[in-house]
């Protein structure tokens, strides 16, 4: 059988966050954010129906508890501004950097940018608000001010509210990438976070398992897409370390594989992209 070699790279943009403390070491979005094609995000329920004018908060994903929150305008956009004032008079801030918590309530006291915030802990009405007047000016010089008094306070909303909520990614997705093989590759859901992904080759079937990565995908700051780590591959003939860094992602219709270095053509996992096939 004659064998190449085959590299697929994925590269990562660094991402250096401008804080010495992270706002929320465990916190994560959860499947109902999207975002739009000017690149504002935005959340719907269940329903489909858009969330505007809330405080909003994210508890949907189990880690989040009810300490991760977002402010909602009235087109029902993601605020993004280091400082805020709402209707009560308290300022806060969201987070500025696209460091996996952009537009997040910064709600731990600490050095945020060069800016130390004293942040009120208690979730009695104000939490997350700035007591520190020395930092609220120095946001002021650094964002300017963002005026928020429209959004009722008394609107607020949570994603845990919203009932379940499981995307289903089976399917059969067909290797469309140009390369000298094409196949059909079938995912088959086995609970939310793992799949299984086959493909008949002269029937030989060959087999892998997918388990979700929600830490990739928050690191790149998007909700959109759907990434899994690949594991248990069959007929996978290569010395390197498949599960290092071997990762599916599913993005609309589309499924991208990255990190995987191969060689040969036994190596079915190695195409970078696979269409949707419906029907």
């Amino acid at each position: 059988m004659n064998r190449k070699r085959i590299i697929i790279t994925f590269i990562l943009a660094a991402v250096v966050a401008a804080i010495t403390c992270i706002s929320a070491a465990a916190a994560s979005f959860s499947r109902f954010w999207k975002q739009s094609s000017d690149g504002s995000w935005y959340i719907e329920d269940n329903s489909g129906r858009r969330i505007t004018d809330a405080w909003l908060c994210d508890d949907a994903v189990a880690e989040n508890g009810k300490d991760v929150w977002y402010l909602l305008d009235e087109w029902g956009n993601m605020i993004t501004d280091g400082l805020v004032k709402d209707g009560t008079g308290n300022y806060y801030s969201l987070e500025t950097e696209h460091n996996g918590y952009y537009g997040m309530l910064r709600y731990r006291s600490g050095n945020y940018g060069g800016v130390y915030l004293d942040l009120e802990g208690s979730h009695a009405g104000s939490f997350a608000a700035i007591k520190n007047a020395e930092g609220v000016n120095a946001l002021k010089q650094k964002y300017g001010l963002r005026d928020v008094s429209n959004i009722n306070n008394s609107n607020i909303v949570y994603t845990s509210s919203f009932g379940a909520y499981e995307e289903d990614y089976s399917g059969t997705y067909q290797f469309r990438n140009g390369q000298t093989w094409e196949g059909m590759f079938t995912l088959t859901k086995i609970d939310k976070d793992h799949y299984n992904v086959s493909k008949d080759e002269g029937g030989m079937v060959r087999t892998a398992l997918l388990t979700r990565d929600y830490d990739y995908d928050r690191e790149q700051g998007q909700s959109g897409q759907a990434t899994f780590e690949i594991s248990n591959c069959s007929e996978y003939s290569h010395e390197s370390d498949l599960n290092d860094e071997g990762r599916i992602t599913i993005v609309g219709e589309e499924l991208y594989t990255h990190g995987l270095h191969f060689e040969g053509d036994v190596g079915w996992e190695a195409a970078a992209i696979y269409v949707k096939v419906y029907g």
